[in-house]
Order: structure tokens, then sequence, then C-alpha cells
């Protein structure tokens, strides 16, 4: 690991069969503004809503547009919906697939998007798909100067400006201090901070907590938000995509 190495939570992602009443929902949940959608995923045959949580954070919505699709049979299997992806934020992937590779996780994906460099982490191996993206300056992100992305952000903080904290529910063969160990070993990030049941690993102020899975649920599991209401906003909870979404 390197002085110079870090990386940011930019992006929580959940994918669904229902698009229309998943992107309902977590409009209303979190009083998202009009969102936009992820120009390379039309390409991929998935419809997507991507929408500004706070200042460098996004909440996504997808979905497959056909019941062939891969993403469609695994959404089959988990009750069709499911968190999906962390998209975090690295200055370079200089040594992340060796690093992977040394660690037996596979890379899944690995692309570039205006102009910028990709790896995606197999699920199976890492808890959930977990996407390193190359971007600099560190402040900054896909989403700045995407025309629908800045006239959603005017609504961004209707209810929520910020993410705190994923859950990310881990069951072998890994435990959750390994996979936890694991993430940033692979990212090159300082080591996770122990907990009574599992691990957390910072990403810049936000936070992957590591925890054992719950009633048979693995992966994402929960996501924190910083309520912008102090008075009324904070014990707020409710669902999305099988997903618990509380407001701190």
């Amino acid at each position: 690991m390197t002085a110079n190495r870090w990386a940011e939570l930019r992006q929580v992602g959940f994918a669904t069969l229902d698009h229309a009443a998943a992107v309902r929902t977590a409009t209303e949940l979190l009083a998202l503004g009009p969102g936009f959608g992820d120009p390379l995923l039309a390409e991929l045959g998935l419809a997507d809503f991507t929408a500004p949580v706070g200042p460098g954070t996004y909440v996504e919505v997808l979905a497959p547009v056909t019941p062939g699709h891969p993403v469609a049979r695994w959404l089959g299997k988990v009750g069709g919906s499911s968190g999906w992806v962390l998209s975090t934020q690295v200055p370079s992937l200089d040594g992340v697939k060796e690093r992977a590779a040394e660690h037996g996780v596979r890379v899944a994906v690995e692309t570039q998007a205006m102009g910028h460099d990709i790896i995606q982490l197999h699920p199976l191996d890492v808890g959930v798909l977990l996407e390193l993206d190359a971007f600099l300056p560190r402040d900054g992100w896909f989403w700045d100067d995407l025309p629908a992305a800045q006239a959603a952000q005017a609504a961004r903080t209707a209810k929520a400006d910020d993410i705190l904290a994923v859950d990310v529910a881990v069951a072998g063969p890994r435990d959750p201090a390994a996979m936890a160990r694991t993430w940033a070993a692979i990212i090159g990030i300082e080591p996770p901070v122990a907990t009574a049941d599992g691990a957390v690993l910072a990403f810049g102020r936000r936070t992957v907590r590591f925890v054992p899975a719950r009633g048979g649920r693995t992966g994402i599991v929960a996501v924190d938000v910083h309520a912008t209401d102090r008075e009324h906003g904070p014990g707020q909870q409710g669902m999305l995509c099988h997903t618990m979404i509380s407001f701190i």
C-alpha cells in the first residue's frame, strides 16, 4: 500500500425486475429530484435511473430489459430485487488485477467509461459487484458535467444530503472481517477496523460495514443516509429493493 492510495464511496446501485415501482419507491423515500440514465447501461440491456443524494454521492436503480438477461436470472433467485453494486473512486487501478488474483478474486468486467478505466470485481468473490473507477481529481465524478445531473442537483437536499454507510452481509467462505481485509488489500487502502461481529472499512468519510448474513440475505442489506432535517429526520427508515434505508 502506498501513501497516495485512497478510495471514495460514490454510488449505491439497486437491481430490480420492476423498474418503475423501484424508482417510485426510491424517489418517494429519499425525496429524489429528476434522475438520468447511465448512457453505457442502455447498451448492456439495462434500464437505469440515477439521481444525486448529496454532493458527490448517487443512488441508482437498474433493471434488465429482457427476461433472459443475466441480471434478470439472478434477480429471479433473490426475490426480484436487491442491492447490486457499489461504485467507488480510486486514483488508479495499478496493481488491482494482480492483488485480486493473489486473493482468489475474479475480475468480472474490465472496461472504460468516459475515458476512465473501470474494474468490476465478481460478486461471488467479494459479496457485491464492487466497481473501482480510476477518476481524478478526487473531488470529481462522472456525472459532474452532465446537464441532466446538474438539473437534478437542485433537489438533492430535499430529505437526505449524503450517503454515510453501507452494510454488506457476508456468508462463507470468507467471514465478514476476512472479506473486509480482502477489499482493503485489493484496493490498496488502510486495513479495516474490527467490530464485535465484523469490520468497518473507510472510504473517505463514508464507510462500508461488513456484517454476518441476515435472514439468508447477503450483499448490500442496509444503507445509512444523512437526514437533511436534523430535528425530525433522524430515525426514519424505509425499504428499497429489500435493503433497509435509515436516516441518521
